[in-house]
C-alpha cells in the first residue's frame, strides 16, 4: 500500500504525509530542519513488514508553514502527529525519533500514551540541546543574539542562509559535525544542505527557541512502553551522556551504543541500525513476517545481545565498521 496526500490539522495548517509498507504502523519523525532523508534507509528496509508513516512538520518542505512563526513548537507538531493517527485511522503506533523527533515522540507520549506501542530515541536530549551542542555551551549563549539579529534584518540573514546550498565548504563542515564522513555518503549530506537552504531560517530559529525550553526529565520515570535509546559514540550534535540520561531514567529502557557513530548513525552505518531496530521491533512490535526473515544484509548476522547496555558494535564483524 502507498498513499501520499496532505491533511489539515488542528489549526488549520496543510501537512503532506506519507504511507507505505503493510503491518503494524512506524511513524519515522527526523529532527530539526531535517527531512524524511534522515531515516530513508530505515523506512526502505522495514516497508517490507511494517507501515511507514511519515510527515513533513508545518514549515517544512512540503507542508504550508502556519499563521503565526509562534505556532512553530514541539507541542504543536505532536498535535500535528495525533491529527495525523486520526486522519490514517491508526489508533496506536510505535515513533521512533531522530534528534529533535525525539521530543517530539517524548511529548506525544506525553500527551497519549495510550497510543504508542514502543519507543524509539535516536541521538536526542530530553532537554534542550544548545548548553551541550559541541560540548560547548557557546551557543546557548549566542542564541539569543542570533535571533534578535534575525528580527532586526530577516532579508539579509534569509539572503545569507539559502546561499549555504550553493556553497561548497557548508556540505564539508557539516559532514564532518553531523556525520562519520568516512562512513556517510557525500551525496547525502549534500542534499541534506540543499534542503535546509531552500526552508526560511525561521523556521529553524523558531523550533529552536522553542527546543531549547523543553524539558522531559522530570516525567521520563513514568514511562512504561518499550524504548530503545540509540547513541552515537561519536556524536558531536547531541553527545552521548544526554542519551544515557535517558537511559537511567525511563525503567526497562534499552540503551545502544553505536561504534564509530555520528549524530547520524542510521545514515552512517544503515545496515547495523536497521538489524538492531529489526531485533527491537520483533521482540515488542510483532510484524507482518519474523525478524530476519527478509534480511538482505549478511555481514551482520551475529545475534545481538540481550542486555540493555550492551554496545551494538557486538554485532558487526572485525573490520566491518572502521
Amino acid at each position: 500500500m502507498q498513499q501520499n496526500g496532505f491533511f489539515k490539522t488542528f489549526d488549520g495548517t496543510r501537512l503532506f504525509y506519507s504511507v507505505e509498507g503493510s503491518g503494524p504502523p512506524l511513524v519515522f519523525c527526523y529532527g530539526l530542519v531535517c527531512s524524511k532523508l534522515h531515516w530513508s534507509y530505515q523506512m526502505e528496509y522495514f516497508r517490507r513488514n511494517y507501515t511507514v508513516i511519515w510527515f513533513d512538520y508545518r514549515g517544512h518542505h512540503r507542508s504550508d508553514a502556519p499563521a503565526k512563526p509562534e505556532q512553530l513548537t514541539i507541542d504543536n507538531i505532536a498535535r500535528d502527529i495525533e491529527c495525523l493517527l486520526n486522519e490514517l485511522k491508526i489508533e496506536k503506533a510505535t515513533l521512533l525519533g531522530h534528534s529533535m523527533g525525539v521530543n517530539l515522540v517524548l511529548e506525544f507520549y506525553k500527551r497519549a500514551p495510550h497510543r504508542v506501542d514502543a519507543m524509539v530515541l535516536a541521538n536526542g536530549n530530553a532537554r534542550g540541546p544548545l548548553e551541550t551542542l559541541l560540548r560547548s555551551n557557546f551557543m546557548h549563549m549566542a542564541f539569543p543574539y542570533i535571533y534578535e539579529a534575525y528580527k532586526k534584518h530577516p532579508k539579509l540573514l534569509n539572503m545569507i542562509w539559502k546561499a549555504n546550498g550553493k556553497s561548497k565548504i557548508v556540505p564539508w563542515i557539516v559532514g564532518m559535525l553531523g556525520f562519520n564522513p568516512s562512513l556517510a555518503k557525500e551525496e547525502d549530506i549534500k542534499t541534506y544542505v540543499r534542503m535546509i537552504s531552500e526552508m526560511d531560517m525561521i523556521v529553524t530559529l523558531q523550533l529552536l527557541k522553542d527546543y531549547e525550553t523543553y524539558d522531559a526529565t522530570p516525567w521520563l520515570h513514568r514511562v512504561n512502553v518499550p524504548t530503545l535509546i540509540i547513541a552515537g559514540e561519536s556524536d558531536l550534535i547531541i553527545p552521548r551522556e544526554a542519551q544515557e540520561i535517558m537511559h537511567q531514567l525511563i525503567p526497562g529502557s534499552q540503551y545502544e551504543l553505536i561504534r564509530h557513530g555520528s549524530h547520524c548513525p542510521q545514515m552512517d552505518i544503515p545496515e547495523l541500525v536497521n538489524i538492531m531496530l529489526e531485533r527491537f521491533l520483533g521482540e515488542h512490535v510483532r510484524p507482518k513476517y519474523p525478524p530476519g526473515q527478509l534480511s538482505s544484509s549478511p555481514a551482520f548476522t551475529e545475534p545481538a545481545s540481550s542486555s540493555s547496555t550492551t554496545s551494538i558494535a557486538q554485532m558487526s564483524r572485525q573490520g566491518d565498521v572502521s
